[in-house]
């Protein structure tokens, strides 16, 4: 695997209007988001909880209050059906319950059980440990850099 990710020669020659530092930019954001993605993903495994799963109980946990779907979809910025397999799979563990909204009865509201608090806890204790050793090659000035430049990306693109 080339790291990092570096087009062709000759790219500039078979794509004049494009840009090869654009391109790689983003083919290596998408191969490093990637790789966060599967660490995320091994770290979690003790627990059976997937990396949706681990952001969904740490919204809820956030919020300190139930949450109905669409609030846990916009966080998770994924479609409210992707948001519903999660919470499924979820009730089924018993981290979190469904119940009917007290004054819309078309709305369901998402509560964090007890067990599904303390799950939060362990995840983001796990995740945020595991981090600091991920980002160790990046100075804090490094790691600083980093963050502004992808939140200008993210402004741009959003």
């Amino acid at each position: 695997m080339e790291i990092p990710i570096r087009v062709n020669r000759d790219f500039a020659a078979k794509y004049p209007d494009a840009s090869a530092s654009a391109t790689e930019c983003a083919m290596n954001l998408a191969r490093t988001g990637d790789l966060v993605l599967g660490r995320v993903a091994a770290a979690l495994q003790p627990f059976d909880v997937s990396p949706a799963g681990g952001l969904v109980l740490g919204i809820l946990k956030d919020a300190g209050q139930p949450c109905p779907p669409n609030y846990i979809s916009d966080r998770l910025i994924v479609s409210r059906a992707t948001v519903t397999g999660v919470l499924d799979t979820l009730v089924k563990r018993g981290l979190v319950r469904r119940e009917p909204h007290p004054t819309d009865r078309r709305m369901v509201l998402v509560h964090l059980t007890n067990a599904g608090s303390r799950m939060a806890d362990r995840v983001r204790r796990t995740v945020h440990g595991a981090e600091a050793e991920w980002m160790g090659p990046l100075s804090e000035h490094e790691r600083a850099q980093l963050t502004e430049l992808l939140g200008k990306l993210q402004r741009h693109l959003a």
